[in-house]
């Protein structure tokens, strides 16, 4: 029976630790705005809207640090759609159609316990691009920075913060082809607010 007790504790221990945390994310999303030489003196620019966009976040703290902590996350953001307009030697063409984009992620943050809370990360993102028929996927590694409060309580911890992205790479528009397109249309910075649970 003792024994039994033991194992039910040494194997109760890790689940006791882990801390879970459940966000949303709600931001501003820029786009770049590619453009090439068609002639001298020529240049042809592509623009997608500024978008507000939603991202769904769960993470799993598997180290605490003592001041920091190490967690592992994995997030989704649903389709958003933004509008394409055109400029041919500063000449506005109208509208171009719609850019349709959505991600999911997977990453790891390290985050610094203070009065204001601190984290830091890197986060895989496999992001769908879509245009009329056109679609293409670029996966790519962004970082990752917030700041907020957590509200202490016995069971969940509310949680407040602001919180900015930014992709390590991006693709040149060359109009070698449509998927490069694309690529080169893709987000280029996120801020917005994030918030949610730690339980």
């Amino acid at each position: 029976m003792k024994k039994a007790i033991t194992l039910a504790l040494i194997l109760g221990v890790p689940l006791a630790a882990q801390t879970f945390e459940v966000g949303l994310f709600v931001g501003q999303q820029q786009y770049p705005s590619p453009h090439t030489d068609v002639a001298p003196g020529t240049t042809m620019q592509i623009k997608a809207d500024n978008k507000t966009v939603a991202a769904a976040r769960f993470g799993y703290t598997v180290a605490d640090l003592g001041p920091a902590s190490f967690q592992l996350t994995a997030g989704f953001q649903p389709e958003s759609k933004s509008t394409l307009t055109a400029t041919l030697g500063g000449v506005p063409f109208g509208s171009q159609g719609e850019l349709k984009q959505s991600h999911w992620s997977a990453g790891a943050m390290f985050n610094f316990k203070a009065f204001v809370a601190v984290g830091a990360g890197l986060e895989f993102r496999s992001e769908s691009l879509k245009e009329s028929a056109d679609s293409t996927t670029y996966n790519r590694v962004w970082a990752r920075v917030n700041a907020g409060f957590a509200i202490p309580s016995p069971v969940v911890k509310p949680f407040l913060g602001i919180e900015a992205a930014f992709p390590l790479s991006t693709k040149s528009n060359d109009f070698s082809g449509t998927a490069e397109l694309l690529k080169s249309l893709a987000p280029k910075s996120q801020f917005g607010i994030y918030a949610g649970i730690r339980f």
